[in-house]
């Protein structure tokens, strides 16, 4: 804090001062430990997925045994958190600060309010650059794990909610400190008043990503901004002085998320440049916008911030590369730009818009090395999963032995029609199997036709199915029903479901392409466990890729932990989640 103080007093402010160095210094050892522990352990699985293979007989060595064990564990889903490996790194991350806190303080030097005062303030600074640093979009961490920025936004939470809480304790104790000394008129001071702007800008920094961002995204982002920008500013103008050393921690932070922000303007522009997007309604609310000119590097699978200045002149927002050729996104609508954007091609089918990318982002595992691949999607998840399917059959050779089973659930029959053309080319290769879920009974979902519909229908074939679904193996008993999964109501098998199609009821149980669409709600789980346990060899190797709703990913990821076995197939998994 500023002020003239006796050489004596100088000189034990200025012992605390090279031990919160000091401090910092270690806090930065321990974070540079656990990225480097996770960095290893990727390689090192990168190159154990090239080099090694199961026994035949499916005995696993020893060290392979200990390392599936921990993996099982490591991969479930935890409370509040994706796994209980992002719950074990969390709790490093929080005992480290709470150690750093109270480590290291020569408390006969200077009193207990201002030396934990100063020690919290410093780890305030130390972990806004944390959290700036786990939120640029141009990561590091996504060429030296296998973790993207979206994949790191819990981390990045985290150490936002933590870099608040030494903000309160730093204000707070000086507070106290300033009050007990005598000296209330000090926290009238300027910079005083600019560290107490910076603290209130933080609150409105985690209140917006805590509470608004659950229902009014826009507002969210354009708060986090500006609470951000001004938030930053006042950090530096409350420790402008430069023998101090916060300034240049300060500096650094602003510089490093500036330069992010340029970079990605820099793409924007440069991709904007005779660039468009045809905009097509489809059914539900959904849209599907075709890029005229894809950015270098784009695979289905990733995804791009899109820009279409006539929708929001100010916002990007991301979607997921359903494919390349052309450059396709399916969007559903909810609300903001979404229902915008459907709206808009509702009443202009076929419209072309001046538009833009940044990007592409996103990382998952390499399929070069799988026997099998399991891709489950809910709803509009179903992009990633179409995506990463695309791109999987692109780099299989004609003769590869690898099999892809594709699992798509949705709550309407018509939301089928969104990649009715990606079915086609899925189903047309022998080596993937494509199985389609309905889990609403379609005479709920009759809609009046529309131009938009009739087309589709031109695009679709939909003819009666002869099977009988109830033989399907993967079924339990409370799965033969037709469920309403998205509000858990169920109808009884009395009720003759039909599908519709510009507002006419046609067959019960039909196909689209050639792939028969069963009205019920599966047990992801059985089917998860049927195909890597009883249905794959013990020295193949299984991946597991799964988007959609939490609770979907969470049956995905626990299932597929619980069949990660000493003696049976590897297993990766690897979960996206709805929402960046």
């Amino acid at each position: 804090m500023a002020g003239h103080h006796s050489p004596e007093k100088a000189a034990k402010f200025a012992i605390r001062a090279r031990m919160n160095h000091e401090t910092m210094l270690y806090f930065l050892a321990a974070l540079v430990s656990m990225a480097s522990i996770f960095i290893s352990y990727h390689f090192l699985r990168v190159l154990a997925g090239k080099t090694s293979r199961q026994n035949p007989e499916g005995r696993s060595s020893p060290p392979l045994a200990v390392a599936r064990k921990i993996r099982s564990v490591l991969i479930r889903t935890a409370p509040a958190l994706p796994s209980f490996g992002h719950a074990g790194l969390v709790s490093l991350y929080v005992a480290t600060n709470i150690v750093l806190t109270f480590a290291h303080v020569d408390y006969k030097n200077v009193g207990i309010l201002s030396n934990l005062g100063s020690r919290t303030g410093w780890l305030a600074i130390a972990n806004m650059l944390l959290v700036v640093f786990l939120a640029l979009k141009n990561t590091p961490l996504a060429f030296l794990t296998s973790w993207s920025y979206e994949r790191l936004n819990v981390l990045h939470q985290v150490s936002g909610s933590m870099t608040l809480v030494h903000v309160i304790l730093h204000v707070s104790l000086y507070c106290s400190y300033f009050v007990q000394s005598g000296r209330p008129s000090r926290l009238l001071y300027t910079d005083e008043i600019f560290g107490m702007v910076a603290g209130l800008c933080f609150f409105g920094l985690a209140f917006s990503g805590i509470v608004v961002r659950r229902w009014w995204y826009e507002l969210f982002y354009y708060m986090h901004i500006c609470f951000w920008a001004v938030g930053v500013v006042m950090v530096g103008l409350h420790q402008p002085d430069f023998s101090k050393k916060i300034i240049f921690v300060t500096c650094v932070t602003g510089g490093i998320w500036g330069m992010d922000r340029l970079l990605r303007l820099a793409r924007i522009l440069m991709y904007s440049v005779s660039n468009e997007v045809t905009l097509q309604p489809l059914s539900n609310g959904g849209t599907r916008v075709t890029l005229k000119k894809p950015p270098l590097g784009a695979m289905s699978g990733k995804h791009c911030f899109l820009w279409i200045p006539k929708i929001r002149s100010f916002e990007t927002h991301p979607f997921t590369i359903a494919a390349t050729d052309p450059m396709e996104f399916v969007i559903a609508s909810y609300d903001g730009f979404t229902s915008e954007l459907h709206q808009y091609a509702t009443r202009n089918p076929g419209a072309s818009l001046k538009a833009s990318v940044d990007g592409s982002y996103g990382t998952f595992p390499a399929v070069d090395n799988c026997d099998k691949m399991i891709l489950v999607a809910g709803g509009s998840g179903a992009s990633f999963t179409f995506g990463t399917a695309l791109n999987a059959l692109q780099k299989m050779k004609a003769d590869d032995k690898k099999t892809i089973i594709f699992i798509w659930i949705v709550k309407q029959h018509s939301q089928l029609t969104w990649f009715a053309r990606h079915i086609k080319t899925l189903e047309s290769d022998d080596r993937v199997s494509v199985r389609l879920y309905v889990t609403r009974a379609p005479a709920l979902e009759v809609e009046p036709a529309s131009p938009s519909e009739s087309l589709m229908q031109k695009e679709l074939p939909v003819r009666r199915v002869t099977e009988d679904p109830e033989k399907d193996d993967h079924w339990t008993s409370e799965a033969r029903r037709s469920i309403d999964f998205e509000k858990g109501g169920a109808i009884s098998d009395s009720d003759a479901p039909s599908s519709t199609m510009n507002g006419k009821v046609t067959a019960t149980h039909s196909h689209i392409e050639d792939v028969p669409i069963i009205y019920r709600r599966p047990d992801v789980g059985d089917i998860l466990r049927a195909t890597i346990i009883d249905e794959t060899p013990v020295d193949r190797r299984v991946l597991v890729m799964g988007c959609g709703p939490d609770g979907l990913m969470r049956t995905v990821r626990d299932t597929s932990a619980a069949c990660i076995r000493t003696e049976g197939p590897a297993v990766e998994v690897h979960c996206e989640q709805f929402g960046w």
